[in-house]
């Protein structure tokens, strides 16, 4: 392409390497089933944020992280 013309965004060469973005879709979303499971009390499932058992995923932070 000569260097005095103008190139937009979409005319842009892209890596080889590379996925043309128009190609893909904007998002793509997983949701796995969830069978009702009998719920937490409401004290209990106040204190650790869900009201379902197979939600209860709690969060370790950087104990998670070795150093």
């Amino acid at each position: 392409m000569p260097m005095n013309m103008p190139m937009n965004q979409a005319d842009q060469a892209l890596p080889a390497d590379s996925i043309d973005p128009r190609l893909l879709s904007l998002a793509m979303a997983f949701v796995p089933a969830q069978s009702f499971d009998t719920p937490y009390e409401p004290a209990l499932a106040f204190s650790r944020g869900t009201i379902f058992p197979a939600l209860d995923k709690p969060f370790l932070g950087e104990e998670a992280v070795p150093r």
